[in-house]
């Protein structure tokens, strides 16, 4: 069967980014970027699926809205022979996209999307329209929807050796495999960093190129959890937030759990055992640490940390650096 698609969207390297997987799945294509410019293409031909971007213009060179692709969709809903025609979604995964996104999967209009711009191996994609046409072809184009995308309320950031997890979907990779890896890492131990601090820490050049490699870190976990997990973040508000007082830090709605911790917890109490190696272990491989920091990771009282600190304090094997408020130990 040969197979003829409609690809509607605004940006033409998203129009030539689908139109060369398209072609390379050896299916035809027309290519419209308005309302307008997409209805007199469907008056004119019958396809056997649709690209669909909802923020579009009505017409070339006037404002793009969502409404404006929603319109279309449920136009096209309505036209006879058109009624059961697969849709897939075009989103860039953006929470006022998304919004829209989930209005159409919960009123029935399909239940496909993809997200934009594609990998670059246009695999997301080419699934996208093949699992469409197998639904279509088994009678369930949209009237089985599928459970709308949740919103991030709360979970946990996971740390193994091998990865990092949000909320059980792996988002990183071993440590010192890379440089968010190593980011993630330092922030993990000590709670909140400038972008310089974190670049001194990481061996990057400067607080800028953190901050790129957190922004694309955000960009890719906000992707990973909506193609994953069926789920809406906001990264710089759930995950990673910069606080522009004390600097980078992770989100309050995140739990940060450490595998190693489990790993050498005694049994039954949930508390670290030979505490005195653990924090020289720790300390020599994050290089410094705070108190609550200890407390936090460990399960032990502050009473109890503080005494071994100051143990090792007298044994002249670590040292205390900065004011009692924001200071931290280090190895001597």
């Amino acid at each position: 069967m040969k197979y003829h698609a409609l690809v509607v969207d605004t940006d033409p390297e998203i129009l030539n980014s689908a139109k060369d997987r398209i072609e390379s799945m050896s299916h035809t294509c027309d290519l419209a970027s308005s309302q307008a410019e997409a209805k007199a293409l469907l008056a004119d031909n019958r396809y056997s699926y649709v690209l669909l971007d909802l923020n579009i213009p009505i017409k070339p060179g006037r404002p793009s809205h969502a409404t404006n692709g929603e319109d279309l969709l449920w136009t096209i809903r309505r036209s006879k022979g058109s009624e059961n025609i697969p849709i897939i979604m075009m989103t860039s995964g953006e929470r006022k996209s998304m919004c829209f996104v989930s209005k159409v999967i919960r009123n029935g209009g399909t239940n496909n999307f993809v997200l934009k711009p594609f990998s670059d191996d246009g695999r997301a994609l080419g699934k996208a329209i093949h699992d469409a046409l197998s639904e279509s072809q088994d009678g369930k184009s949209h009237g089985n929807p599928l459970k709308p995308p949740q919103r991030f309320e709360q979970g946990k950031l996971t740390f193994y050796p091998s990865r990092v997890e949000f909320c059980g979907v792996k988002v990183c990779g071993k440590e010192g495999s890379c440089m968010i890896r190593r980011i993630l890492d330092a922030l993990h131990r000590h709670h909140s960093l400038s972008g310089d601090e974190l670049a001194d820490l990481v061996g990057a050049e400067d607080g800028q190129r953190v901050a790129g490699a957190i922004r694309n870190f955000r960009l890719r976990v906000k992707r990973i959890m909506l193609a994953k997990a069926n789920m809406i973040i906001v990264p710089s508000v759930d995950l990673i937030v910069n606080d522009r007082l004390h600097g980078y830090g992770f989100s309050d709605k995140i739990a940060v759990k450490d595998c190693e911790k489990l790993c050498v917890r005694a049994n039954g109490d949930g508390k670290i055992k030979n505490l005195s190696q653990w924090l020289l272990t720790e300390l020599k491989r994050s290089g410094r640490i705070r108190r609550e920091q200890i407390v936090h990771r460990t399960g032990h009282s502050n009473a109890t940390i503080r005494r071994y600190l100051a143990r090792l304090r007298e044994e002249g094997r670590i040292v205390f650096e900065g004011s009692p408020r924001n200071g931290y130990w280090r190895l001597v």
